[in-house]
C-alpha cells in the first residue's frame, strides 16, 4: 500500500469550500450579491489576494459571476439553460400551463422530501415564510410574492440543491404562476383568502410534524386546481403571465 503525503490546503481553497457549502445549503441564494473583496478578507481574516484567487476559482466553476462596477453574484445551477425557457414563456403565455404542471409534479415530491428531511433550522424558515404569508392574508394585496416564497422555502427544506437553484432561477416565473393560480382559485373557484391560507397551514403542519404522507396529501389538495378547467381558463383569457 502506497500512502501519499498529506497536502496542506491553500487558503483560497478553504474559502472556496466555505462558499460552496453555503451555496449548496441555500444560505447564499442565486442572484445574491456576496460581500466585497475587502469585506470578505476581513471576515475570513485573510489577505485580499487569497479572496481574489478564491473568487476566480468560483467563477471558473460557474458558481459566481463578477460584474464590473457592480460586484460578485451567486449564479444559479442551470441558469443558462432555464433562460431559454424564460424567453419561451414570455413569447407564448400559454406555456404557463406546462410550467404549472411541472410545479405540481416537483412540489408534491419536494414537500414529501421536506417532511422527511426537515430539521429545526428548515422548520424555522418554512414557518417564517408562512408567517409572512399570514401577515398579508388580510390585506388588499395579491400576495403572490409571499406565496411563492413559502413554496420556495419548502423546496429549500427538501435539501435538493439542484431543484432549489432551478426554482430560484425562475423565481419571477414562479411568482407569476402563483399569481395566476391565486386569482383563479379566489375569483373563479370562490375560495377565500382565509381558506387558501388554511391550505398553506396544513402543509406547514405536516412539515413541522415530519409527516410525509400528510404533507403530500396537503400539497395535492392545494394544487388540485391545476386541472383541465384551469387549462381552459388560461386558454380562454390568454393571461399574460
Amino acid at each position: 500500500m502506497i500512502f501519499k503525503p498529506i497536502e496542506q490546503k491553500k487558503i483560497s481553497e478553504e474559502i472556496v469550500e466555505q462558499i460552496e457549502h453555503y451555496i449548496k445549503e441555500g444560505i447564499l441564494k442565486p442572484n445574491e450579491k456576496i460581500p466585497s473583496e475587502r469585506d470578505l478578507a476581513k471576515m475570513f481574516e485573510v489577505s485580499r489576494s487569497s479572496v481574489r484567487e478564491a473568487i476566480n476559482i468560483l467563477e471558473a466553476k460557474g458558481l459566481v459571476e463578477s460584474i464590473q462596477g457592480d460586484g460578485t453574484f451567486i449564479k444559479s445551477v442551470g441558469e443558462d439553460i432555464l433562460k431559454g425557457v424564460d424567453n419561451l414563456l414570455v413569447k407564448d403565455p400559454r406555456l404557463t400551463w406546462e410550467l404549472m404542471e411541472i410545479r405540481k409534479t416537483l412540489e408534491v415530491w419536494a414537500v414529501e422530501m421536506a417532511a422527511k428531511n426537515a430539521d429545526e433550522e428548515s422548520k424555522k424558515y418554512v414557518a417564517e415564510a408562512y408567517m409572512e404569508l399570514e401577515k398579508i392574508s388580510s390585506k388588499q394585496t395579491s400576495g403572490e410574492y409571499e406565496d411563492a416564497e413559502f413554496h420556495l422555502s419548502i423546496i429549500r427544506a427538501s435539501k435538493n440543491t439542484v431543484l432549489y437553484h432551478m426554482m430560484m432561477s425562475i423565481f419571477n416565473l414562479l411568482k407569476d404562476t402563483v399569481k395566476v393560480g391565486r386569482e383563479y382559485v379566489i375569483k373563479v373557484k370562490g375560495l377565500s383568502k382565509k381558506e387558501l391560507l388554511l391550505e398553506h397551514k396544513a402543509i406547514l403542519d405536516a412539515i413541522m410534524q415530519n409527516n410525509p404522507s400528510f404533507a403530500t396529501q396537503s400539497m395535492l389538495k392545494h394544487l388540485s386546481f391545476i386541472d383541465q378547467d384551469f387549462k381552459n381558463y388560461l386558454d380562454k383569457f390568454n393571461l399574460q403571465t
